[in-house]
């Protein structure tokens, strides 16, 4: 395995540290009580006690690795390619075609992951001190990299490399004895991939849609066909307010400021979806993306999730052994789930343990960090 290779995956760092007050109580939703002692509310997953695999574990790799890889153009490509004028898009033209004719599903068709050994780069990570290990299991994109129930067409499995990724990196996380994380990101399709209900407003594509809007009916004759690319994009609702604005995505990652509300059957897809993950491949972390869990305040899905870890990891080992991070938590919060801070540290020693994440070069591979050799030094990665 050559540093570029392994590089390639978007190799990540994780370190479990210690956390800081941030915001004020959340309104809770009412729902249902979920079998344990574990309920779908904030103020019961506040019993919640770190284990100490995790306060001990200080380090750990994650390869943060899926279809947007594939271009080699660096991160949240599945969203930029659709923003006419941006590096990404330029990109995109070029090299695959104009996005109403080569849309971001096809670059998952193109995604074959020939090369990839999840034993050979465990071990690597092992042996550079990694004491987890994690893989991200879907991200904005909306692919789920493992054989998903509910996520039946569009997942690894199916299309692209046709292989279950995450079965292969716990394999080998298993055989290399690491606690083996997963990273789901895909609760953000809903309005990430907005961008692809667009159209050029200039050339002589001017007007001409992208492909978020097609539909099964529109896959006859093409590699697609009998697949519905409404369960990749999910673009089937209104926009958000600003949906081309690059910055606007994060301003509504909370589900604020003007940002379309899922349906409940997006929410209730994306339970379904996670909940199928976590019965499948028993992960001993969950990494979610999201301000405080998935859908929150807009839904209790990530509640229920949260409580259905829990219970399934305290019926299985006698104590709760299960990790789930999250970001931007209020108090309570910060006891119920480990706060999470992307690339950041806390300006204060915390009470309770906390992880910080940053990537080597980009969060998704990007060829011109590697041939410009931008990427961090290990003491960067380390002090930042």
């Amino acid at each position: 395995m050559d540093r570029r290779n392994a590089l390639k995956l978007g190799v990540s760092a994780l370190a479990g540290l210690y956390l800081s007050p941030l915001l004020g109580q959340s309104h809770i939703l009412n729902t249902p009580a979920f079998k344990g002692p574990f309920q779908p509310t904030w103020d019961s997953l506040e019993k919640y006690q770190v284990p100490d695999w995790f306060r001990d574990a200080k380090f750990g790799m994650w390869a943060h690795w899926g279809p947007q890889c594939e271009p080699e153009a660096g991160d949240w490509y599945g969203r930029g390619m659709y923003e006419e004028g941006s590096r990404q898009y330029k990109f995109h033209v070029e090299k695959y075609g104009h996005p109403s004719k080569f849309g971001f599903k096809d670059v998952i068709n193109v995604w074959k992951a020939d090369n990839w050994n999840p034993e050979e780069l465990v071990n690597l990570y092992k042996n550079s001190g990694a004491k987890y290990f994690m893989a991200m299991a879907n991200h904005h994109d909306n692919l789920d990299l493992y054989d998903s129930k509910y996520q039946p067409n569009w997942n690894s499995t199916k299309i692209g490399p046709k292989k279950d990724i995450i079965a292969g990196w716990e394999k080998a996380a298993r055989k290399a004895g690491l606690p083996f994380a997963v990273s789901v990101h895909a609760a953000h399709a809903w309005n990430w991939f907005d961008t692809s209900q667009g159209a050029d407003k200039n050339g002589a594509l001017a007007g001409v849609p992208y492909d978020g809007k097609l539909t099964k009916a529109d896959g006859k004759g093409t590699w697609w066909e009998g697949l519905d690319p409404q369960d990749l994009y999910a673009q089937n609702h209104p926009l958000s307010a600003k949906p081309s604005d690059r910055s606007s995505v994060h301003s509504q990652w909370d589900w604020a400021d003007g940002a379309s509300i899922p349906s409940s059957a997006y929410s209730e897809k994306f339970h379904d979806r996670t909940i199928d993950l976590i019965d499948k491949y028993n992960p001993d972390m969950i990494y979610f993306d999201d301000t405080a869990l998935p859908l929150w305040p807009v839904s209790d899905a990530g509640l229920r999730i949260a409580a259905h870890m829990y219970n399934k990891s305290l019926q299985k080992n006698n104590a709760v052994q299960a990790v789930i991070t999250g970001k931007i938590l209020n108090e309570q919060q910060k006891k119920a789930i480990v706060w999470d801070i992307e690339k950041g540290q806390s300006n204060a020693i915390e009470p309770l343990p906390w992880q910080t994440d940053t990537c080597l070069g980009n969060w998704h591979y990007d060829r011109g960090v590697y041939n410009n050799k931008r990427y961090k030094s290990a003491k960067t990665v380390i002090h930042t």
